[in-house]
C-alpha cells in the first residue's frame, strides 16, 4: 500500500469514530494503529483473560479420570495443538485489526459470519461460557461463605455477574488495565496453593503411584483439554487484533499457554490426585486458604469472564450493529440468568461444566480450521493476495459477498464429524476436516471457471452494517 493510500484509510478510520461510543472499542472497523500495543502488554492480557480457575477445575476432571502420567501426555498432547491454533489466529486479528466476527466476513460472507458468530460465539462464549464461569464464581464464594444467604452458589452468580458486566462495559481498556498488575499475583497464589496441596498430602510421589476413581481413555483427555480452551483460540482475534505486529500476537500467544496452561491444568490434576476431592478450591480451602483462594477468584475469575463478555458483544454487534457496551449489557443479564438458574438447581454439581467442554470441543475447532484455510491457504496462493495485511480489508466501494458456499458447507462438515464420529479425537477431527473442505471446496469452484462467494454488495465506507 502506498503511503498516501494509508493516509486516505487512516483519514476514513478516524472519520467514521466520529458520533461512535468511546466504549465501543472499533467493534465494525479496523483497529487504528495508534490503538495498538506491544508484545508485553499482549502477553499479560492473553494470560489474564485466560489463566482462570476453570483451567485448574479442568484438570481436576482430569484427575478423576487419567493418571498424572496420562494426563501430562494428555495435556502436551492438546497444549501443541492450542499452540499452533491460536497463534494462526492471533496473526489473522493482528494483520486485519478486525474481531474475530468480521473477520469470518470473508471465509463465511457477511450473512455467514453474522449467523455463525452469533450461534458460535455470542452463545457458546459471550452467554455459554460466560454463564460458566459465573456459575463457577458463585460456587466458590458459597465455599468460601457457606452460611451466608448472600453467598449462596445462585445469588453469588448474581451479584458477580453484575459485577463482571459493569466491567466489560469499559471495553479492552479494563482488560488491559486489571491484566498489569493480575497476572503476576494471580499466578502466584496458585503456585502457593499447589504447592501446599502437595506437601501435605505426601509431595509427589502420592501423585504419581494414585490411580484415577472414574477412569477415562488418553483420547478423551486429549479432547478435554482441546475443548476447554478452544473458544478463547477461536476469539483470540478480538485481542490480537489490537496488536501492533502479527510477531508479537503470536508470540504473546505462545509464551501464555506454553508457560500458563500446562501448569494450571497438572497443578488441578496433582491436587485431585493427591486429595481425591474433585473441587480444586474446596481442598485450598481446607488448608485454611480462604482469603487466597477469594483473591484467586477476584484476580482470574472476574477477567477471564469480562473478555467471555467482551467477545460475545462484539459478535452481538457484527450480527446486529449497536453500541458495543449495550451489546455486552445484553449478553450479560441473560448469562447471569442462565448461572444463577444452575446455581439455584444444581448447585455445585460439576456435571453442567463437563459437558459444556465437551461440546464446545467438538465444534469450534471447524471456524479455526476454516479461518485458517481461507487467510493463509486459499487468499494467497488461489486468490494471489501475498501481502497478509491486504487480505482481509474492507475499502470504500470495493465489492464483497453476502454468502461464501465454501465456507458455510465445511463449517458444517466439520461440526458434523466433530459431533457425530467418535473415532480419534472430535476436537482434531473437527479441526482438520474443516480446514480440508473449505480448501478443496474452494479450489472445485475456481477450477470450474466459478467463485463459490454470492450475493456481492459494495461496502460504502464507515462502520461495517
Amino acid at each position: 500500500m502506498t503511503e498516501e493510500a494509508e493516509k486516505k484509510e487512516v483519514k476514513g478510520v478516524e472519520s467514521s469514530e466520529k458520533g461512535e461510543s468511546k466504549f465501543d472499542d472499533y467493534s465494525l472497523m479496523e483497529v487504528p494503529k495508534n490503538q495498538r500495543y506491544g508484545f508485553f502488554n499482549m502477553f499479560l492480557v492473553f494470560g489474564s483473560v485466560y489463566g482462570a480457575i476453570a483451567v485448574i477445575w479442568a484438570g481436576g476432571a482430569l484427575g478423576y479420570g487419567l493418571t498424572f502420567t496420562q494426563a501430562t501426555l494428555a495435556v502436551l498432547a492438546g497444549t501443541a495443538v492450542l499452540t499452533i491454533l491460536g497463534a494462526l489466529m492471533s496473526a489473522v486479528g493482528a494483520h486485519s485489526g478486525l474481531s474475530t466476527y468480521t473477520a469470518w466476513r470473508f471465509p463465511l460472507g457477511r450473512w455467514g459470519g453474522k449467523v455463525a458468530g452469533l450461534l458460535l460465539i455470542t452463545v457458546t462464549t459471550g452467554v455459554g461460557w460466560y454463564a460458566v464461569e459465573t456459575w463457577l464464581f458463585g460456587i466458590i464464594m458459597n465455599e468460601v461463605y457457606p452460611t451466608s444467604p448472600f453467598f449462596s452458589v445462585g445469588t453469588a452468580a448474581i451479584w458477580g455477574g453484575v459485577l463482571m458486566i459493569i466491567m466489560t462495559y469499559v471495553g479492552y481498556r479494563m482488560l488491559s488495565f486489571l491484566s498489569y498488575f493480575s497476572i503476576p499475583f494471580h499466578m502466584w497464589l496458585i503456585a502457593v496453593g499447589i504447592a501446599i496441596v502437595l506437601a501435605l498430602k505426601g509431595g509427589m510421589s502420592t501423585v504419581l503411584s494414585a490411580v484415577p476413581t472414574h477412569p477415562m481413555g488418553l483420547l478423551d483427555g486429549i479432547s478435554a483439554v482441546i475443548g476447554l480452551y478452544i473458544a478463547g483460540t477461536i476469539i483470540s482475534p478480538d485481542i490480537a487484533r489490537f496488536s501492533r505486529s502479527a510477531k508479537d500476537a503470536s508470540g504473546a500467544w505462545i509464551a501464555h499457554i506454553v508457560f500458563l496452561y500446562p501448569f494450571l491444568i497438572l497443578g488441578g490434576v496433582a491436587i485431585v490426585l493427591a486429595t481425591g476431592s474433585y473441587l480444586i478450591t474446596n481442598a485450598m480451602l481446607k488448608l485454611g486458604m480462604g482469603i487466597g483462594v477469594l483473591l484467586i477468584i477476584l484476580f482470574g475469575q472476574f477477567i477471564i469472564n469480562t473478555d467471555n463478555l467482551y467477545s460475545g458483544s462484539l459478535s452481538l454487534v457484527n450480527f446486529w450493529p449497536m453500541r458495543r457496551e449495550w451489546a455486552s449489557v445484553i449478553n450479560g443479564v441473560i448469562g447471569t440468568a442462565i448461572a444463577s438458574y444452575i446455581g439455584f438447581s444444581a448447585g455445585a454439581s460439576i456435571t453442567p461444566f463437563e459437558n459444556f467442554i465437551s461440546f464446545l470441543g467438538e465444534v469450534l475447532p471447524a471456524m479455526g480450521g476454516i479461518l485458517v484455510a481461507d487467510f493463509f491457504l486459499v487468499k494467497p496462493f488461489l486468490e494471489r493476495r501475498r501481502n497478509p495485511k491486504e487480505r482481509y480489508k474492507f475499502r470504500e466501494n470495493d465489492r464483497y459477498y453476502n454468502l461464501n458456499i465454501a465456507g458455510i458447507v465445511a463449517l458444517v462438515l466439520g461440526a458434523a464429524v466433530g459431533i457425530f464420529v467418535n473415532a480419534g479425537i472430535p476436537a482434531i477431527n473437527s479441526l482438520i476436516v474443516g480446514l480440508v473442505s473449505y480448501v478443496l471446496i474452494y479450489a472445485a469452484f475456481k477450477a470450474a471457471g466459478r467463485s463459490p462467494e454470492v450475493l456481492p454488495y459494495v461496502y460504502k465506507g464507515g462502520r461495517l452494517k
